[in-house]
């Protein structure tokens, strides 16, 4: 089957905005590269995992060029900026997106779902995803501005339709995530590796390429319709998760820690392949899990159906083999600890997870999943997805503080994991992360098929 060219681009250019700068420097180092290395065979991978390696989603940048508001299209794969729109239409995109434009120096930072890229691999699963693999992102992202000294601010409940038109997301079969609000900071060299051109004139620009498949597929997916909802970027941070103190010293509330530290631990993040079957002491499956409480500015409500369940399989400590509710009164949990092959099973057969220390399970009532809209103040999918992939990055950057390795999986038995951890019925489990001591030499099997090829993504 033919693949198309590569569109042509104008000459390139120096990226001179400031506010530009900052969001490349950004997109580095929260999304695009990581310096772990383990193997050789892993240096330069992303800063966040993804189900496959598809990474099914894109970023715009929208900052001050020259004192005119300016919209960027970012391609990642080829470190590349494109200019697309400038002056009051994207004014008015911000306005009518109830978002403020930037000061010169700062960036709003948009996030935007592909699906296709996943569905075509994991088909209708695929979906779930890209929203958690978005959450990752995202999510690191926003870590990355307070390791910087500027919190940013999360926006998820905001009107997506202007913003999508400005871009023109959804006749090329992408979605509006998110748009992270950057208030101004120091930019390292790390936009230095990147060119800019300029893609304003309509009649030079050629569409965007795409196969009557992503069409198909992208008009398959139920029509959601838009529920913005007005609620005020909120004053302080908060946690993604409410843990529960579980009476332990390392109970969950201390999160990431210092900030200042967290450059290091994004730039170092790395997922296990697989897991040594041997235990892994419990003070350091609760440090791991603590990172969950870790506070962050989103438009969020501060409550949240969310649920988190510990099943702590294997620890250097006497008589903690149990399952633990993170959050809410966990009543009629079971204290049983699954064996190996139970694991086994309940993750798919992946029997290089079979050594796994401990899980955590992200969990929901399925009430709170509808796609029939969510109720005033209620969250909906898209809103619990992200709090799922934040939450599991949250959990890798805590493992990685607490030297064990992390796994997420989303493929999993969800009636055999309901049994194990004595989940009610009426909840969805969302998200698998596994725990334990790594063993590098395993092999992630759903990275064998190619993910993309030359121009297709």
């Amino acid at each position: 089957m033919a693949l198309p060219a590569a569109p042509s681009e104008s000459p390139a250019e120096p990226a001179a905005a400031a506010g530009l700068k900052l969001a490349l420097s950004l997109l580095e180092e929260g999304a695009l590269t990581s310096r772990a290395d383990r193997s050789r065979r892993s240096h330069g991978a992303r800063a966040v995992p993804s189900a496959g390696a598809v990474y099914p989603y894109e970023f715009a940048v929208i900052t001050l060029e020259n004192g005119t508001p300016t919209a960027f299209r970012i391609n990642a794969d080829r470190r590349a900026v494109t200019r697309v729109a400038a002056g009051e239409r994207v004014a008015r995109a911000l306005h009518a997106s109830a978002l403020a434009i930037p000061a010169d120096g700062g960036a709003v930072v948009v996030t935007l779902t592909r699906p296709w890229l996943s569905m075509r691999k994991y088909g209708d699963r695929g979906y779930l995803y890209t929203q958690l693999d978005a959450g990752h992102a995202a999510g690191n992202l926003l870590l990355a501005t307070t390791g910087r000294g500027a919190p940013g601010t999360l926006r998820l409940r905001l009107p997506r339709v202007p913003l999508s038109d400005l871009l023109e997301a959804a006749e090329n079969c992408r979605e509006v995530h998110s748009a992270l609000l950057v208030p101004a900071a120091a930019a390292d060299d790390a936009w230095t590796r990147w060119t800019l051109h300029d893609g304003a004139d309509r009649e030079r620009r050629v569409p965007t390429w795409r196969s009557w498949l992503e069409k198909t597929c992208w008009d398959s997916l139920t029509a959601r319709a838009d529920h913005p909802r007005s609620t005020p970027a909120p004053d302080a941070s908060a946690p993604l998760a409410q843990l529960r103190d579980n009476g332990r010293p390392a109970g969950g509330q201390d999160g990431l820690g210092d900030p200042s530290e967290w450059p290091k631990l994004l730039a170092s993040r790395a997922s296990s392949k697989a897991f040594v079957p041997a235990n892994v002491p419990a003070a350091d499956v609760w440090q791991a899990v603590s990172a969950l409480s870790t506070p962050v500015r989103t438009d969020l409500p501060a409550g949240s159906p969310m649920g988190a369940t510990l099943v702590l399989r294997s620890a250097e400590e006497p008589g903690q083999n149990a399952v633990h509710p993170l959050t809410g009164d966990g009543a009629g949990r079971p204290d049983r600890l699954p064996s190996a092959d139970e694991v086994v099973r309940a993750c798919m057969q992946q029997r290089t997870l079979a050594g796994a220390a401990a899980v955590v399970l992200l969990h929901a009532p399925r009430t709170a999943l509808s796609d029939t809209g969510p109720a005033d103040g209620a969250e909906d999918l898209r809103e619990l997805a992200f709090r799922c992939g934040a939450l599991g990055q949250l959990l890798y950057l805590g493992a990685n503080r607490a030297r064990i390795g992390v796994t997420g999986v989303g493929g999993f038995d969800a009636a055999l994991w309901h049994t194990l951890a004595g989940l009610p019925e009426s909840d969805e489990i969302l998200y698998v992360l596994l725990l334990g001591q790594p063993d590098d030499s395993g092999v992630k099997l759903d990275r064998l098929a190619t993910a993309h090829a030359q121009n297709e993504r």
